[in-house]
């Protein structure tokens, strides 16, 4: 069990990360539509607003209750997160709360207060309710598309690759409601299959959005992808055998250097898109979501080496 202390800390470090990732899920989607669908793009415009708020409620609670090292991170916002927010409005029409990036900047950190328990599990249910909720809109979505009776600029791979990201959520703060104290070598493991998949398709994404004359850069992604099909599968294959501490620390550094690279090859691509020095059909916003969960990853396998 884990202390109340310590699921205040470790429920807002989780939302900090996870309710801008959904919000931006909705908006993403939300952009999405063409105008014969503009009541799905209301749909997602609704749910973005409402992650929108719970991200106000779960800031409002980490004020000076999460690490240092979180705020540090770039998980939670990187340096060009503003830039990206403001050109992605101005290029879209949609409106992102720019004022709650501002917020997020200005967080303190410390230890969690556990007098906050019973407000930090409140707003866990409320997240889990949404999600949920957003989890059904996208699997409708996925089924729509591969049926061939909705038309969205969203490839299937996606959409799923969003649903899953929404249920690796939801059951990270099912565990944290029930207050387990996973084992740390069981959940680096989990961690890494689930993360070198996301990584993996990040540079899918990467590499089928840039428009076709960037040569390099196309290379470049294809190469990180085949790079974390590869780590997935040793990862797979660790959780299946019995193997020592010893290889899996290995894992876990050739895992680092894999996702520092990609982490780097990122935030150069989001200052090209940025710049205007990229051809390509990736919005600012995407290239800086992409490259927070980069960050995200990064920071779970420096924690465990840490231990």
């Amino acid at each position: 069990m884990i202390s109340a202390g310590e699921f205040v800390q470790k429920s807002l470090e989780l939302h900090l990360f996870f309710l801008r990732i959904m919000k931006e899920h909705s908006f993403f989607l939300e952009a999405g539509f063409i105008p014969k669908d503009q009541a799905l793009a209301r749909t997602a415009e609704a749910f973005k607003n409402k992650f929108s708020q719970l991200l106000k409620q779960a800031v409002e609670l980490a004020n000076g209750n999460v690490s240092e090292k979180i705020l540090r991170s770039g998980e939670v916002v990187t340096d060009n997160t503003i830039a990206a927010e403001e050109k992605t409005e101005e290029l879209s029409g949609i409106d992102i709360d720019i004022e709650l990036t501002r917020r997020e900047l200005r967080l303190r950190s410390g230890r969690g207060n556990p007098s906050l328990e019973t407000k930090v599990e409140q707003l866990n249910a409320a997240a889990i309710r949404e999600t949920r909720a957003l989890i059904d809109f996208k699997t409708l979505l996925l089924n729509r598309k591969l049926e061939c009776s909705l038309f969205t600029w969203h490839f299937p791979l996606l959409i799923e690759h969003l649903l899953e990201e929404a249920e690796f959520y939801v059951e990270h703060l099912e565990k944290l409601q029930e207050r387990i104290a996973p084992d740390p070598r069981q959940e680096i493991v989990g961690e890494k299959v689930f993360w070198d998949d996301i990584m993996g398709e990040h540079a899918q994404f990467i590499s089928h959005l840039l428009d076709p004359t960037e040569k390099t850069l196309i290379a470049q992604a294809d190469t990180f992808a085949r790079v974390f099909a590869r780590l997935k599968q040793q990862a797979q294959r660790f959780q299946r055998s019995c193997r020592t501490g010893r290889r899996l620390q290995g894992l876990v550094a050739e895992e680092m250097r894999a996702t520092r690279s990609l982490r780097n090859f990122k935030s150069t691509g989001e200052e090209l898109i940025l710049a205007c020095q990229v051809r390509s059909i990736i919005i600012p916003l995407l290239a800086d979501h992409v490259l927070r969960e980069a960050n995200h990853f990064l920071n779970i396998l420096e924690q465990f080496t840490d231990r």
